[in-house]
């Protein structure tokens, strides 16, 4: 028999193997602490937000280059037309090089240096603009909004970017709308004359100015798409970008199918509300509460008379009147792309209330009590509109509903850098960010 010693022998396993036995901890040892590596999720979900975080942080760098190298191209030699015969119905004046596409308008008509055709060479000029607005918007931000606000006496890092952003939207919608307008002003569809709307269809052939203001529209809400999901969500970030994937469809929809007049009028309709809302931000943020307040009355009258007196009606001419004026017919090499099913997927973008395609009585019930995307949106944000309006008569201020909350910031603040490090911030990290 053998005399045991301080340690304990190991135990025989069933196949005839020691089992080891873990040795007892010294006395005084500390106790190893658990891993805190976070989990493959948060870990994903870091990465992701420094991923974003560096581009919000190199806008300028990424879309600069990408501009310079464009404007290069177009700088080796002037313009050069051909023409072509089969990129438009008819025959145009096509650009040869490919740099000067992204700059110039392309297929303009023969014979009239005042039209211009469609056709998908236009995607060069959207992908610039894209780009451009990108590089504009940061740009604009950094050395020209974020500086007034400073003179304003903003000072928190929080409240300089959101009078920066709104700042720029302020200054995009102004121009913008102020164009739109006089396109439509001097157009045969001024002041809501919607039967002008179809008359003389197709409209295959545009005025420069007008194609150009339809272009970079379209090119400004894809560029908002990327910037919606750069940015810090908010509350209402599911809406907005619903908006913005329906407003590019409805853009990209009546320009190929030749219903750029109702979109023009329906772009006017829609941006002009979107100069007031801005502007009263920006009175917020610079503690002019009572100014804020009136601005944001004519806001709340101009929601309803545009988003819901003059926006419905146009939803009526296009899914009423047109089928009225226009036959259906459907011949997209000579611009007709009036079908039944083009209408019907048009108007049911717009969001219409539609009873029923007079042309379809099999349809009839079918869509009679129907709601569609847009008008719901609409009456969603109008909710919300209302709620700031109470707020304002109870004695509250014209806050943003959509603002984060102090303490959600907090707990999302609290979640990036436990993402990061595996541990939570200290008390002295989130006393120096309020300190921001």
């Amino acid at each position: 028999m053998v005399a045991t010693t301080g340690s304990a022998a190991p135990a025989p396993a069933q196949n005839g193997t020691a089992t080891p036995v873990s040795e007892p901890r010294a006395k005084g040892a500390k106790k190893q602490p658990a891993s805190t590596r976070p989990p493959a999720a948060k870990r994903a979900k870091g990465r992701a937000a420094r991923a974003l975080g560096w581009a919000m942080d190199r806008q300028l760098e990424i879309s600069l280059p990408f501009l310079l190298v464009i404007l290069a191209g177009c700088a080796l030699d002037p313009p050069e037309y051909s023409l072509a015969t089969t990129y438009t119905p008819d025959p145009s004046f096509h650009l040869k090089n490919v740099f000067h596409r992204f700059i110039f308008l392309s297929f303009r008509k023969p014979g009239d240096e005042n039209l211009y055709y469609k056709g998908r060479d236009d995607a060069y000029l959207i992908t610039f603009y894209f780009i451009f607005f990108w590089f504009l918007r940061d740009a604009s931000m950094r050395w020209l909004l974020q500086p007034i606000a400073r003179r304003a006496g903003i000072k928190t890092k929080r409240n300089l970017t959101r009078f920066a952003e709104q700042g720029w939207a302020l200054l995009y919608y102004i121009v913008f709308w102020s164009l739109g307008m006089y396109i439509m002003q001097t157009s045969e569809y001024k002041n809501l004359r919607t039967e002008h709307y179809y008359i003389g269809y197709p409209h295959d052939a545009l005025p420069p100015l007008a194609k150009w203001y339809y272009l970079a529209q379209t090119a400004f809400w894809l560029n908002q798409i990327i910037t919606l999901n750069l940015e810090k969500w908010r509350k209402d970030h599911v809406q907005m970008l619903t908006h913005h994937v329906v407003t590019i469809l409805l853009m990209m929809f009546s320009y190929v199918l030749n219903w750029t007049r109702v979109g023009n009028a329906i772009l006017c309709t829609m941006d002009f509300i979107d100069i007031l809302l801005p502007l009263a931000k920006l009175l917020v943020y610079t503690n002019r509460p009572k100014m804020a307040d009136g601005v944001f009355g004519l806001f709340l009258i101009s929601w309803v008379v545009t988003r819901h007196i003059i926006y419905p009606k146009l939803l009526w001419s296009v899914a009423f009147e047109l089928p009225e004026i226009l036959p259906h017919d459907w011949r997209p090499r000579e611009g007709y792309f009036n079908s039944y099913w083009s209408h019907m997927g048009f108007t049911l973008l717009l969001g219409v209330l539609q009873a029923s395609l007079r042309r379809a009585p099999l349809y009839e019930d079918v869509y009679s009590h129907q709601v569609f995307p847009h008008q719901i949106l609409l009456c969603i944000w109008f909710v919300m509109v209302m709620k700031v309006t109470w707020k304002i008569v109870t004695g509250g201020n014209g806050e943003d509903t959509r603002s984060e909350a102090d303490s959600e910031d907090e707990a999302e603040f609290e979640e990036e850098v436990e993402t990061i490090s595996g541990e939570k911030p200290s008390a002295v990290a989130m006393e120096s960010r309020k300190d921001r």
